[in-house]
């Protein structure tokens, strides 16, 4: 979509609001420089006292007092019709860009920072609200009233006419130039804004990293160097803000001092009546009050077309051809229960960019698993059948987070390598392939939410349907008695990404969540992190019962998370280097072996 063909898209949203807006806008006008007409011939009517002239006098009074009334009610009506358009393109942007961002692929959002497009969302649409709202109503009050406005002062009286507007060409000659500048500064500005909000959002996100490390002042310094750039730009912005674009103003003024010379001259020469300058001025005014506005309306105007690049740059994202398409419910159904198979696959991060190991599919990225041109995962090949339970051993840096996440389809791999029940995984769309999987990070996203919502979170979502209640999967995850130790129970809010929690609590929260609605395989990347091994293997035997007939994979570095699964993948440096059961890998594999051993020690050294 280009720029025009957005902008028209988007006006045609509320075009009938539009339509009348613009008629009201004209109504207002048209009355504002019907006005004046009378108040001359009222004037003028001032020095004669026949009766006659009297009545006109009263009747040119009373049309002054009514069309006034009129144009309040009229201007009232063209601010509601205009203005309100603006807030209902905010909100349907709002929407659509939500709904383009759900939608576009891993590699959009590992080239956009979560903060530049929070910036973009958050700051960058009221410049298009504005846009749409007072600079709509602003663009046909100045056409209307720089059109209307000087035929009516031509009548008066031409000469006049042509020395007031050669002021405001003049003026308007040395506004365009601060103009040109102002629209390089706010482009700049924008960019600084944006870079801020996504470092700012970086570094919160590592907060608890920062302060173990002792990185405040460092930190400090870098948001501080953004901060001075954002402050030298805006400054410079008001520096022109205040000395060029006020000139507008000046040229009001002096524009006035013209009319009140010349006009007196014409009056003393008999050109020009007391009622014509009277009028003349209050035609001044109209005109002046377009020129007063024409320094913000262009700010507005701005600022809406350097928003419009900043959202189209979202909009404009191409969305991967698969996830434009969905399977046919015979198809979905066909594939209920199926198997899952990966056949030979490898993978490496374009340009050096990867998920961090631990973080899941969120974001970040480390050189655990990345090194520049080697991938990250080597000729995997492994099924998991309907109702089976796999495991994946790991250390850090094996390539476990890279798996789950080519497994789950947050990056994009080989056709052929992934399939689900016969059918490549490449020619499913993401929205069709979380309908059989779902996958549980250590570091889940919670809201701001109350704990029962959060477990509820998705439960809603197109082709699923709970089949189980809170209460039942909260005691599976191990986490109702800390419920039932909270003030609110399980309407307590834990606040944004689940602050008040522990790390444990977040994580059997987020296993509630995925116990709550069915799925034919459930991917658990190494969820119980953050709890002790005795609550780890609870929580695994009470999900295993639940999940009796469904395939589960559970990745680990924990060797106690492991024992009891069918079958346990050994991975090292991306690839298999052993499989088998608990007891086979203790009996034919080193590193297995090794692990277990160290491991076992673990619980005695914590204690």
């Amino acid at each position: 979509m280009t720029k025009p063909q957005f902008i028209f898209h988007y006006l045609l949203l509320n075009k009938y609001s539009y339509l009348f807006a613009i008629l009201c806008i004209f109504i207002v006008n048209w009355l504002q420089v019907e006005i004046p007409r009378f108040i001359q011939l009222a004037v003028d009517l001032l020095s004669q006292t026949t009766r006659v002239a009297q009545e006109e006098l009263v009747g040119n009074v009373k049309m002054v007092v009514a069309l006034s009334l009129v144009m309040v009610l009229v201007r009232i009506l063209s601010r509601m019709l205009a203005l309100n358009p603006g807030r209902i393109t905010e909100a349907q942007l709002k929407n659509d860009l939500f709904y383009r961002l759900n939608r576009l692929p891993s590699v959009f959002h590992q080239q956009y920072p979560t903060g530049k497009l929070i910036s973009i969302i958050n700051n960058d649409l009221n410049g298009i609200r504005a846009f749409y709202g007072i600079g709509f109503l602003q663009l046909f009050n100045i056409l209307f009233a720089l059109s209307l406005t000087p035929i009516w002062m031509w009548k008066i009286s031409p000469s006049l006419t042509l020395y007031s507007v050669i002021i405001v060409v003049v003026a308007f000659a040395f506004f365009h130039l601060g103009f040109r500048r102002l629209r390089a500064l706010r482009q700049k500005r924008m960019t600084h804004l944006q870079d801020l909000s996504a470092q700012l959002m970086t570094y919160l996100s590592g907060i608890d990293l920062i302060k173990n490390q002792q990185m405040g002042d460092w930190v400090s310094a870098e948001v501080s160097k953004l901060n001075e750039q954002l402050y030298d730009c805006t400054l410079e912005i008001t520096r022109i803000q205040t000395f060029v674009m006020p000139v507008l103003d000046y040229a009001n003024h002096f524009m006035k001092v013209l009319i009140l010379g010349l006009g007196g001259y014409y009056l003393i020469q008999q050109d020009l009546t007391i009622g014509e300058i009277t009028a003349f001025l209050s035609y001044s005014v109209l005109l002046a009050l377009p020129l007063m506005h024409l320094g913000r309306i262009v700010t507005v105007f701005q600022m809406g077309m350097l928003s419009i690049d900043s959202v189209q740059m979202i909009l404009n994202a191409p969305i991967p051809e698969v996830d434009q398409t969905r399977l046919d419910r015979a198809t979905m159904d066909s594939l209920k229960g199926a198997d899952l198979e990966v056949r030979n696959l490898s993978f490496q991060y374009p340009d050096n960019a990867g998920a961090s190991e631990g973080e899941g599919v969120a974001e970040g990225v480390t050189n655990a698993e990345t090194q520049p041109g080697q991938p990250v995962l080597r000729h995997l090949s492994f099924t998991i059948p309907h109702g089976r339970k796999v495991g994946i051993l790991g250390s850090i840096g094996s390539g476990k987070s890279t798996l789950v996440n080519c497994l789950n389809h947050h990056l994009q791999v080989r056709p052929g390598t992934i399939f689900w029940g016969g059918v490549d995984l490449t020619r499913m769309s993401r929205r069709d392939w979380r309908q059989f999987v779902r996958t549980v990070t250590q570091d889940p996203y919670l809201f701001s939410d109350s704990i029962v919502e959060n477990v509820r979170f998705g439960a809603q979502s197109e082709g699923f349907e709970a089949w189980s209640d809170v209460d039942q999967v909260l005691e599976l995850s191990e986490l109702s008695d800390d419920v039932g130790r909270f003030v609110d129970g399980d309407q307590t809010v834990v606040g944004e990404k689940g602050i008040m929690l522990s790390g444990g609590q977040k994580q059997r929260l987020s296993i509630a969540r995925a116990l709550l609605t069915p799925s034919d395989l459930i991917i658990l990347d190494n969820v119980l992190s953050a709890v002790d091994y005795e609550t780890e293997r609870k929580i695994l035997q009470g999900v295993f019962e639940h999940l009796k007939g469904q395939s589960v994979l559970v990745v680990s570095h924990r060797i106690s998370a492991l024992e009891m699964m069918d079958e346990i993948l050994v991975l090292d440096q991306g690839e298999i280097i052993a499989r088998g059961n608990h007891r086979q890998l203790l009996a034919t594999s080193d590193y297995y072996r090794e692990t277990w051993s160290l491991q076992q020690h673990e619980p005695q050294s914590a204690a």
